[in-house]
């Protein structure tokens, strides 16, 4: 939830001490009022102050997209079916925290006119889906006859971009929730074809880009054979996933052995790293000076919080807590400014 209030302020000459006295209004509210003090970062001032305070409620209760990339190839048949064991895991992991989730499958081969859709009916699960169980095993079973490079990398892409994003996976990506991608593969990536020289790169890109575009954190997790070694399980043997595992650390994500013969305790994992509180909140415009005032209920933080510029948002070390209120009050870059101070 936000709310935008904007104020103008006489001009005083000289610079400006840190804060400001200025409270939240609701909504839309032009006033007049005098500052005794200036927002962080700012040492000059213009001849003319538009200053703008927008007000966020974080969420009570997270929204998590959790796209699951798992491989399709002939020696994945056992991991197929201990990852659709392991779904109460969970389930029970996600719902305890009162998650509003959407669980989507997709296979690591992209060679086909189905690269990048989401399988299974319904193609979405979510904590209201009857018999989600059943619908998430028979999603995860995407079958062993993949005879194409295991590009997991490649596969979120193609999941989360157009034409796949609005068309045969409408619906699946919030645009408030966080994403977790979560590859399961005994095989590393082979995306180079499809992503260029540096798939590692690209996939970190375009989870950036969906972070930045949903406020709320986008990480990448892998259950793979553990890097540079592999191991040996019940499927057989599983190649080392060192690329994955570099996106999954980067990311923020885990690494977890595939060799494994119960995944459940990997799902529970899966689950709890999924509980994101959005740490990115949206601003109308770049404060002016790259400065700004925030506090969270009520309590001014000098530290903690960083400003970026495009999209202009503010960015929290750590998330506020859930319901927690969210004020931060900046200047209007002058360009933004009306001839007679009022803010656009």
């Amino acid at each position: 939830m936000r709310q935008l209030s904007t104020f103008s302020a006489p001009r005083e000459a000289g610079p400006l001490s840190t804060g400001l006295h200025v409270l939240c209004c609701p909504l839309l509210v032009l006033a007049a009022c005098n500052i005794d003090n200036t927002l962080r970062g700012q040492d000059k001032v213009a001849e003319e102050e538009v200053f703008v305070t927008e007000t966020f409620e974080q969420a009570s209760l997270p929204r998590i997209d959790v796209l699951w990339v798992v491989d399709s190839t002939a020696s994945m048949a056992e991991e197929q079916l201990a990852l659709g064991d392991a779904f109460p895991a969970l389930a029970q992991s996600l719902g305890d925290a009162g998650l509003s989730f959407h669980l989507g499958v997709v296979t690591t081969e992209v060679d086909e006119l189905d690269g990048g859709v989401l399988q299974g009916d319904p193609w979405i699960i979510t904590s209201n889906t009857p018999d989600a169980a059943s619908a998430f095993a028979d999603a995860v079973a995407v079958g062993s006859s993949g005879d194409g490079p295991e590009a997991g990398l490649a596969a979120m892409k193609l999941a989360l971009t157009e034409p796949n994003r609005g068309g045969a996976n409408r619906g699946f990506r919030r645009a408030d929730a966080a994403l977790h991608v979560v590859v399961v593969s005994d095989d590393d990536d082979h995306s180079d074809a499809w992503l260029g020289d540096d798939p590692t790169a690209a996939a970190l890109a375009l989870l950036a880009d969906e972070a930045a575009a949903s406020g709320s954190p986008a990480l990448f997790s892998a259950v793979i054979g553990a890097p540079e070694t592999g191991c040996r399980g019940a499927g057989g043997q599983a190649q080392p996933g060192d690329r994955y595992a570099e996106v999954a650390l980067a990311s923020g994500g885990v690494v977890e052995d595939i060799c494994q013969a119960d995944l459940s305790a990997i799902a529970t994992r899966m689950g709890e790293l999924s509980q994101a509180f959005p740490t990115r909140f949206l601003l109308q415009s770049e404060p002016y000076n790259d400065a700004a005032r925030v506090s969270v209920d009520g309590v001014r933080l000098d530290s903690g919080w960083s400003l970026e510029p495009s999209p202009p948002a503010v960015v929290f070390d750590e998330a506020p807590a859930p319901g927690a209120i969210i004020v931060v009050t900046y200047q209007l870059p002058p360009e933004l400014e009306t001839d007679d101070g009022e803010g656009s």
